[in-house]
């Protein structure tokens, strides 16, 4: 393979050659051995294809055709749009199909064999991964650090997991999320001059932690940009991708995007009558068979209120679809939306006459690949409006298509301010008898584009090297933790985020309200036990500022909330206390794994919420905080489509699913609950499995966003054996809030689990559900917790101590070596995953392991590592704990560090490696011991026994906090960079996930 070959890669992967650029800058990465600092084209020029760019010299980096490091592992592509990060892995899915079906001979089949060879893995080339905002308890989004993959997200998503401080992710895992987005791995961020704050900071950080000794790649940042807004920070050795405008004009393609005719005309209206007048130019361009109007709002809200206008008001347009298209709504419920809006409006839709508007917030602006006939927008600042001119006539197939600005003279305009006013008094003057805006014409303005007109910059805080160090203590983190968010954001636009998801069943149904007026719910551990029966997942949940989801909380101001990350209309929201139903409560599972009511007072940033269905808040659009319609829940349908068929067989499944009722459900669980034999138990939990398999099979058609192959998957999860009954959730009956009715009557909601065949697996993008696929984009693995003590020792199986040190020593090994770590680092990492787990032969812990039971402890020829419980079960987990006698918030790692250490202090000759770290990633096998591990009350007065190869260890019990570990951290984090450190954590960590993953 030769960089000339990437033209062959482009055919065969996109069925098209690249553009001049793209090829262009294969070679000069190649030539200069390193990734340009700005890739500046015109919208419509693929910035996209920066993946397969990527993609291509990762697999040169593999061959040893281009420099070595200068391929990276992991591909980023960050962007502020959520519809976007949609569009983006739908593309990264393409380029991973298209390897898994390359053959012989072709271009990409060695791609696809050199990306394979890259992590010893057979069976897939790329991953895809769209990393998910907020609620992501299975948050394991990569299992290795070695496998190559392209992630796609938001600068939250991805700036907070860099910084170690992962919106939505346990303190234990966020070192992971750290380590794999700060190595080995290129960032590019789209329109960057969108995420200044997120740019600066990402530079500041790469300045201070140059020291890392891996021999490995660092991460390197790529600003993608359509508007010139803004050039990257001057490092010597950056360089920017060249655009040759006279080849783009000598190539038919390229030509004809370049210069597709864009006519704009500036329209003058009030902020009373600019709804009336967009909706009245909408209904004008529209009338033309196979007209695809795209009309942009700045804010939700008015976009709501063009879309209301276009559909019940007076300016309703029969006839004509209309659709409406925001961010901040559920996955789930935007993927039906988003196909039926590429379908209509997407640049290699087939033509037609049917006719339709799309009415959208500004998260079209940015790379979405959309195609409309005519477009009415908004005036926002000129970088705001030229990527809005993008979705316009993209193709340039149309010999004529126009563009309507209009101005609401608003004297403080919402989210652009001061640079949409500048940016009108700028069309005012040259665009009087209006103006071509094509792509060409834009880089050729008659007049200069002035900084007024461009969104002002974030004001940007100073990042230190103490920002970093602090960040970099996971767990405990310091008790004067520096905010993130202005590092991501700027300090005068960070809008601190939170995650909310909707559930069923968390209000007393009998209950109504209390004296106070505020609906009966749940006591705090039961509906916590309701949420945890299906887990929550990122596809249920939608991401909010943290002053929008406390004003609908209160029930005051709405918001004028944009479909922008940093920008929420909002200074501050003051509290209200006890006015009426002005304080909803919701649900919040706090660091101690315990779930608390709290009102809006108590929420943080960065918290994941869930509150009630009949709360409202939400449509089929999106976030709404003025509906009151109950929400449906779709927590099922999030879990079915990460591959874990899940059905609460509660009083109403039907309503959930979008069918109608079970019949003989109240009957079928009232014999369940009540059946106290085994065989009775056993019999009824069958009848019950039967009938929700009859049910599902029998009921027709579901209700969006269910689909019929999602029933039916869901339906062959079920079959025979391969379906169980578990307890979502053991209450007592409650009566309001007089409490438990009858101490003797529990009620017991089923839940259905199965197991979704290989081959019938779902996944959540832009293009909807499919079946089967390409495994390598999204494979759902058995991620396993790591928060609980007793939930890592548990597998279907029991496993062995020795069985299981062996597997994850012969894993990490591997990682390691696919990595090429060093070897004096690689003996280290090894012996640490051989050694992980050595503390778990305390007596204490192996009678947790076996069932609480002590004396089987002792019987037993050697000591176990798993102890076969059901990792659902956590009330036999908590009774085997209890019974154990071990003290609580014990930690093993804390002893397989005592074991090592007296084993070190033991040899004949000093160990061959760095002492320091062994003994670091042993005790920081969970993610604790950053630099403390927790204290623990342990009076224990027993020894720890343990044998290393042929050498016996014992120590005593160790039952103190070693303050000299925080020096250690330190020096750890000195010698081989905050982010190398995290990713040789990593590399023992996930070697024994996996290996605990598939069942050893």
């Amino acid at each position: 393979m030769n960089v000339t070959d990437f033209e062959k890669f482009m055919r065969e992967v996109h069925g098209h050659d690249p553009f001049p650029w793209q090829s262009a800058v294969i070679e000069q990465a190649v030539e200069r051995g390193t990734w340009p600092a700005l890739v500046d084209v015109p919208t419509g020029m693929g910035k996209t294809s920066m993946l397969d760019v990527a993609v291509f010299l990762l697999a040169l980096s593999a061959g040893g055709e281009a420099p070595a490091g200068l391929g990276r592992r992991r591909i980023f592509l960050v962007v502020d749009r959520r519809i976007v990060v949609d569009q983006a892995e739908a593309h990264g899915r393409h380029i991973a199909d298209a390897l898994e079906e390359a053959v012989e001979g072709e271009v990409r089949f060695e791609v696809a064999q050199r990306l394979r060879g890259l992590a010893g893995d057979e069976d897939h080339a790329l991953r895809v991964v769209k990393m998910r905002g907020g609620a992501t308890w299975d948050a394991a989004w990569l299992p290795r650090p070695d496998l190559p993959a392209i992630i796609t997200g938001t600068v939250d998503q991805v700036g907070s997991r860099l910084f170690f401080r992962g919106y939505g992710v346990s303190k234990g895992r966020r070192p992971i999320d750290a380590a794999l987005v700060g190595t080995d791995s290129v960032v590019m961020i789209d329109e960057a001059h969108l995420a200044q704050a997120f740019t600066t900071s990402l530079a500041s950080a790469r300045q201070a932690d140059r020291t890392c000794q891996l021999g490995l790649p660092e991460s390197s940042v790529i600003h993608l940009s359509a508007t010139s807004a803004e050039r990257p920070g001057k490092d010597p050795g950056a360089w920017e991708a060249s655009f040759d405008e006279d080849a783009h004009l000598r190539n038919r393609t390229a030509a004809q995007r370049l210069t597709a005719h864009k006519r704009l005309t500036l329209v003058d209206s009030t902020e009373k009558k600019i709804v009336k007048d967009m909706a009245a130019r909408v209904g004008e361009l529209v009338g033309e068979p196979g007209s695809r109007v795209l009309a942009v709002c700045n804010t939700v809200a008015r976009a709501r209120e063009v879309y209301e206008a276009l559909t019940t008001g007076r300016t309703k347009l029969g006839e004509v679809e209309v659709l409406l298209l925001m961010g901040r709504s559920r996955p789930l419920d935007r993927e039906g939306i988003a196909e039926r809006v590429t379908e209509l409006f997407g640049a290699g839709r087939e033509p037609g006459d049917h006719k339709a508007v799309l009415v959208a917030t500004q998260t079209i602006e940015v790379g979405i690949d959309l195609d409309a006939t005519d477009m009415v927008t908004e005036t926002a600042s000129w970088d705001a409006l030229v990527q809005r001119f993008g979705r316009v006539n993209r193709r340039g197939d149309r010999a004529s298509a126009s563009i309507t600005v209009v101005e609401d003279r608003a004297k403080k305009p919402p989210v652009y301010g001061s640079a949409k006013v500048a940016t009108a008094e700028f069309l005012r003057r040259i665009a009087q008898n209006g103006l071509d805006v094509s792509p060409l014409a834009l880089r050729h303005l008659p007049e200069d584009v002035s900084r007024d007109l461009i969104s002002p910059p974030p004001l940007l805080p100073l990042l230190l090297p103490a920002h970093l160090d602090a960040w970099a203590r996971t767990n405990p983190a310091p008790v004067n933790d520096p905010p993130l968010d202005p590092y991501l954001h700027g300090i005068n636009k960070a809008a601190a985020r939170i995650t909310i998801a909707w559930r069923d069943g968390l209000e007393i149904r009998s209950g109504g309200e209390n004296a106070e007026g505020d609906p009966e719910l749940l006591p705090p551990d039961h509906a916590g036990a309701v949420v945890e029966s299906v887990p929550v997942r990122s596809e249920e949940c939608i991401e909010v500022s943290l002053m929008a989801a406390r004003a609908w909380l209160q029930q005051g101001q709405l918001e004028t909330m944009a479909d922008v990350d940093d920008y929420d209309g909002f200074d501050d929201i003051p509290f209200k206390d006890n006015e009426g139903n002005a304080n909803l409560q919701v649900l919040r599972r706090g660091s101690d794994d315990q779930w608390r009511w709290i009102t809006a007072r108590e929420l943080r940033p960065g918290d994941t919420i869930v509150v009630p269905c009949e709360y409202g808040g939400l449509d089929r659009f999106g976030w709404n905080p003025s509906s009151k319609a109950p929400v449906k829940d779709i927590s099922e349908l999030a879990s079915l489509r990460r591959g874990q068929p899940i059905l609460r067989l509660d009083s109403d499944p039907g309503s959930r699913l979008g069918l109608p009722p079970l019949e003989g459900l109240r009957e079928l669980v009232a014999n369940w609950r009540n059946a106290e034999e085994p065989e009775d138990r056993d019999a009824c939990q069958g009848a019950l499995v039967e009938a929700a398999r009859q049910w599902l099979g029998s009921s027709g058609a579901p209700e969006y966003p269910w689909t019929p192959e999602d029933i039916e998957c869901l339906r062959n999860a079920f079959e025979h054996s391969g379906a169980l009954i578990s307890t979502g959730v053991d209450r007592r009956r409650w009566n309001g809030r007089r409490g438990p009715s009858d101490a003797g009557s529990r009620e017991l909601i089923p839940v259905l689990r199965g197991t979704a065949p290989a081959d019938d697996w779902r996944t959540v993008g832009t293009s909807g559900v499919r079946a089967g696929g390409n495994a390598a984009s999204s494979v759902p693995w058995r991620t396993v917790s790591e928060e609980d003590q007793a939930g890592t020792s548990t597998l279907n199986r029991r496993v062995t101590l020795a069985e299981h040190l062996a597997a994850v020593g012969e894993r990490a090994q591997q990682i390691a070596t696919s990595l090429g770590l060093p070897e004096e680092l690689r003996r280290v990492v090894v012996d640490a995953a051989r050694w992980h787990d050595l503390g778990k032969v305390d007596m204490r812990f192996q009678a947790m392991l076996f069932d609480g039971s002590r004396i089987a402890a002792e019987l037993a020829r050697e000591p176990l590592a798993k102890s076969g419980m059901p990792p659902g079960d956590r009330a036999r987990r908590r009774r085997a704990q209890r019974l154990s006698g071990l003290p609580s918030g014990a930690r093993h790692e804390a002893w397989s560090e005592a074991i090592v250490t007296a084993h070190l202090e033991g040899l004949p000759e000093p160990y061959p490696g760095d002492v320091e770290l062994l003994r670091h990633l042993v005790a920081s096998h969970h993610g604790r011991a950053r630099p403390f591990l927790p204290p623990v009350d342990d009076r224990g007065d027993g020894a720890l026994r343990a044998a290393i190869g042929e050498v016996a260890v014992e120590v005593p019990l160790p039952v103190e906090l070693h303050l000299a570990d925080a020096d250690r951290f330190a020096r750890l984090t000195d010698r081989y960079g905050r982010w190398g450190l995290a990713l040789l954590e990593t590399v023992v960590r996930s070697a024994d996930m996996t290996i605990s993953s598939e069942g050893s």
